[in-house]
């Protein structure tokens, strides 16, 4: 009797086991895919707007259609195939160098840190990101810049670097003023042509030359400067503001999009929101 008990007790803590090693192996599952579609998301985040998504999506392409080849029986195109895919990692690191070192910027961001412990984010260099009043000086130098018929093109970075999409730039190492902004670009001044760069509250660079978007879609009448803007918000997350000659107004590029800022607070909230600095501005 007592032995009949024994291994019933014993045949249910089995079971028990069991229903906890089955659930534990769908949460490890769970998580596995969660992590693994986080990464994909940031690679995205990364690479959107630029060529590197084009190149995944046929570096997938032939991934599949080698599997597809080799459920088929088809062994020499497997073989040949085969040899490709085995230097793939270095060809994906030769192709992507800029997309994975953003990606590794990214992760070591202090902002992506800010939930460790104090210990660990003091080992990080502090950075102070774009705030308010320096947007509210940058908005105001633009304007007075519109109002006087001349144009501008100012940058401001988030979290991708910029260094690796601009071919030349004057380093510039300044706090963020209207008077300044506009002495840069005024006329006659050396360093009107080009762009300003703006990264973490201060002003970094000046003359910088962007990568112009390709896109075909592009009205005929947009010059250099808005090609400029829409070419380093479709390689990076910054922020481009531009100032036309022409039509004396502001536009401001976000995520590949250029749009009319027909007001100075209509501008400061776009820009605001851009940088999440809502909650400073309400």
């Amino acid at each position: 009797m007592l032995m009949a008990i024994w291994e019933s007790l014993w045949a249910s803590g089995l079971e028990d086991w069991q229903d906890i090693g089955t659930w534990w192996g769908l949460f490890i599952a769970i998580l596995d895919g969660a992590l693994v579609g986080f990464i994909i998301y940031q690679l995205y985040r990364l690479t959107r707007g630029t060529s590197a998504i084009p190149v995944f999506l046929g570096l997938l392409a032939i991934y599949a259609f080698w599997q597809l080849i080799t459920a088929l029986g088809l062994n020499l195109l497997s073989d040949l195939l085969g040899q490709f895919i085995g230097v793939g990692v270095i060809a994906i690191l030769i192709v992507f160098q800029q997309e994975l070192r953003s990606f590794l910027l990214f992760i070591g961001d202090q902002d992506f840190l800010k939930t460790q412990p104090v210990w660990l984010r003091n080992i990080l260099p502090s950075r102070r990101d774009t705030g308010s009043s320096e947007v509210s000086e940058i908005v105001e130098a633009l304007y007075r810049i519109a109002d006087r018929g001349e144009g501008a093109l100012v940058v401001i970075g988030r979290k991708s670097p910029l260094q690796t999409h601009i071919a030349s730039v004057t380093p510039l190492d300044a706090a963020i003023s209207a008077p300044l902004i506009e002495s840069i670009f005024f006329k006659n001044s050396p360093l009107h042509d080009g762009a300003l760069l703006i990264a973490y509250g201060r002003m970094t660079g000046v003359r910088a030359v962007l990568p112009v978007s390709q896109r075909p879609d592009l009205p005929p009448e947009w010059g250099m400067r808005h090609r400029a803007a829409l070419g380093i918000t479709e390689r990076t997350d910054a922020i481009a503001l531009v100032v036309s000659e022409e039509h004396r107004d502001v536009r401001v590029a976000v995520g590949s999009e250029l749009q009319v800022a027909p007001s100075r607070s209509e501008l400061l909230g776009l820009v605001q929101e851009a940088l999440d600095l809502s909650a400073a501005r309400s």
